[in-house]
């Protein structure tokens, strides 16, 4: 194997490896939004999806701030990946 390979495949490992822990973390996070009976703790996951909105917003914003996209631009590709599960709903599947 030579260098170059060597140090590719360090990096892919490394990120597979950050993958599998931001996987883990989320999870927990995930089963934090469970209440003790099963439940689903509505307070816990209005302040979760306010997070997600929050950081969907501030990554659009900055590519569109530095000029990676239009606000046009990024709203067809909203509808066009909203259309992959063949609904124009708004939203993408969960899974």
């Amino acid at each position: 194997m030579s260098l170059i390979n060597w140090i590719f495949d360090a990096y892919q490992h490394r990120k597979i490896d950050q993958a599998r822990d931001e996987t883990r973390q989320l999870r927990t996070e995930i089963a934090g939004l469970r209440t003790t009976r099963g439940g689903v703790d509505d307070e816990r996951l209005l302040n979760a999806l306010g997070e997600l909105a929050l950081a969907v917003k501030t990554v659009q914003r900055i590519a569109v701030e530095k000029g990676l996209c239009t606000e046009a631009e990024f709203q067809r590709r909203a509808q066009q990946i909203d259309l992959e599960d063949g609904r124009a709903d708004g939203m993408a599947p969960v899974k």
